[in-house]
């Protein structure tokens, strides 16, 4: 799928292609989103979905336009291939005071993205409004998956136009009033697009991760209340991927096949947290134990004392949902697809990687045995679907309606991403 998508964008003559990975939180919520701590992440990507967003700029003479495309299977082929085409376009608006009406719209990542721009880096912009590319954008990340879709989005775009005008990294003749382009003020500036300018309560690991790659241990600490950049620390990331020689974690993951928008999740927990609410508090101070003591598990490659530490947060994070008010917890889906797979032997744990209230969850697995843990943990899901009986045998306090959303589930195998967002082309 990499290689079509990649061959299908260079058809189109663009002037820069940027591809940015999605991402996984080992241990969760704690990015300063509730509470301002520290936690071990992952940006990762897909071994046949590449699990990432693709954005193209390429210079047009008159009428520069946003284009979102779609990729999907053509059942036509007879090579397995993919048909890609366009979803969604309109003519690009480059003005300010237009921007701000484009906030709701379904391109409000894009002009979200702008308006930021225009707010922290005046020269940036006028680079951008004098000379206006087109935009493509194909995300091949399932959309409201917890693996940080939208996130990937902004941050492609922010790192491609700042590759493409070349401020990336430039400090020279830099407005004291101007924030340096790199990665970690873009990651800064996208965590400002999602939960100040189109009020998304969102936390920085998305950012973070994704703007960075790798195997992460981040600190938040300091970061809580979201202030304005330059005013609050960056956030630490620590490569512990390149630290300890960690080439790979043996994790499968499924998409639960059901929608969240994550804002929702986290701005009752977010609120709860900061009115000092002593049982979240509580409990979110035991999840920043269990990050740290994961880092070591993580340097010795003990994934069986990684997958307890897993468990534990799943846990947690269900006692802090129901705290919170969400019925079931952290999902009907993600603890259905739990469940089902942590019956395998030779799986150590599984758990929630987003916000929760669907998305997606992912399994620990001995690494010996990925394959067959991925088929089984697939055909459990299909055989439980298909059997009403079966299903109301395991989860008799589930209502079946849930079904209908686990038949959209799916299944990916991934790998490190090392680089985070960068250009391919």
């Amino acid at each position: 799928m990499y290689e079509q998508i990649k061959t299908y964008i260079q058809n189109l003559n663009p002037d820069i292609i940027v591809q940015a990975p999605s991402r996984i939180n080992l241990i969760n919520p704690l990015d300063a989103v509730e509470a301002d701590s520290w936690m071990p992440a992952m940006a990762i990507e897909g071994k046949v979905n590449p699990l990432s967003v693709f954005l193209y700029l390429k210079y047009t003479e008159s009428n520069p336009k946003i284009k979102f495309y779609r990729i999907e299977s053509d059942k036509t082929s007879n090579d397995s291939g993919y048909r890609i085409e366009i979803s969604k376009e309109e003519e690009l608006i480059l003005d300010t005071q237009k921007i701000k009406m484009k906030l709701n719209g379904e391109f409000k990542l894009i002009y979200a993205s702008f308006y930021r721009i225009s707010q922290n880096n005046s020269e940036f912009w006028k680079k951008i409004r004098d000379y206006p590319v087109e935009i493509g954008i194909l995300s091949t990340i399932p959309r409201q998956s917890g693996l940080g879709g939208s996130s990937a989005i902004i941050i492609a775009l922010l790192y491609g136009l700042a590759e493409y005008y070349g401020f990336l990294n430039k400090t020279e003749n830099i407005n004291k009033s101007d924030i340096p382009i790199n990665k970690d003020t873009i990651a800064e500036l996208c965590t400002k697009v999602e939960d100040k300018d189109l009020k998304i309560t969102a936390g920085y690991s998305d950012r973070y991760v994704i703007t960075r790659g790798g195997l992460s241990f981040c600190s938040y600490i300091g970061k809580l209340h979201h202030k304005r950049i330059t005013t609050e620390p960056l956030a630490v990331y620590d490569r512990i991927d390149e630290i300890y020689k960690i080439k790979s974690i043996p994790i499968i993951i499924c998409f639960s096949g059901t929608y969240h928008d994550s804002g929702d999740v986290h701005g009752k927990l977010r609120m709860l947290y900061l009115n000092k609410n002593q049982q979240i508090i509580d409990k979110y101070n035991i999840l920043s134990e269990i990050a740290w003591k994961a880092r070591f598990s993580l340097m010795r490659r003990d994934w069986k004392e990684l997958g307890q530490f897993f468990k534990e947060n799943t846990m947690l994070m269900n006692s802090i949902m129901e705290i919170a008010g969400f019925k079931y917890g952290i999902g009907l889906a993600n603890n259905i697809l739990i469940k089902l797979i942590e019956k395998h032997p030779k799986v150590y744990a599984a758990k929630l990687t987003g916000a929760g209230g669907g998305g997606s969850v992912f399994a620990l697995v001995n690494p010996d045995y990925l394959d067959e843990v991925y088929n089984y943990w697939k055909q459990s899901l299909e055989d439980l679907i298909k059997d009403r009986t079966r299903y109301k045998n395991q989860f008799p306090n589930y209502p079946t309606d849930i079904l209908n959303d686990l038949k959209n589930a799916d299944f990916f195998r991934v790998k490190i991403n090392k680089t985070g967002v960068k250009k391919i082309y």
